[in-house]
């Protein structure tokens, strides 16, 4: 039973993710353009955002997505997985980052009510967000040429 919940939930929450969310927001961002392709990161150096992003993608047989490159930078600074728990939990940190947003707002009540095994998770990483430097006003095309473990560091206080 436990297991049918999981799958349908998974189901439900990739459909608002990737039909409906993306493609609204999409539409909607007005972020400068991400310069850098996925051959481009693959070729900077060892220990850099662009190099650690590039790598993790290749593993997880993912790509760039036009216009979530950034957010993809922060799973990797935050060291959040890129599934359905760390979605959910890295909007929890948002949301104690102050970073109001109809994308965190709604991630974070929709997972809230979705994953109630996670509501432990959910706590500390808002609280853990509250604590960090905020993720405004950053060059992501500079950003990428940067020493991850720095940038860790450097967000996580």
């Amino acid at each position: 039973m436990i297991k049918n919940v999981k799958y349908f939930r998974s189901l439900l929450l990739e459909f608002l993710t990737h039909k409906i969310a993306l493609p609204v927001i999409g539409k909607l961002r007005k972020k400068p353009p991400f310069i850098h392709s996925m051959n481009d990161l693959l070729q900077f150096e060892e220990g850099t955002l662009g190099k650690d992003l590039a790598l993790y993608l290749k593993k997880m047989n993912f790509k760039l997505l036009p216009n979530y490159e950034q957010h993809d930078c922060k799973h990797i600074i935050l060291q959040y997985e890129m599934d359905e728990a760390g979605e959910a939990r890295m909007q929890f940190y948002f949301l104690g980052n102050k970073h109001y947003s109809i994308p965190v707002l709604s991630t974070c009540i929709i997972c809230f009510f979705l994953m109630p095994e996670y509501w432990k998770q959910f706590i500390q990483d808002y609280k853990r967000g509250t604590t960090c430097k905020p993720f405004d006003k950053i060059d992501y095309n500079a950003l990428v040429y940067m020493n991850t473990l720095d940038l860790r560091k450097q967000f996580n206080n």
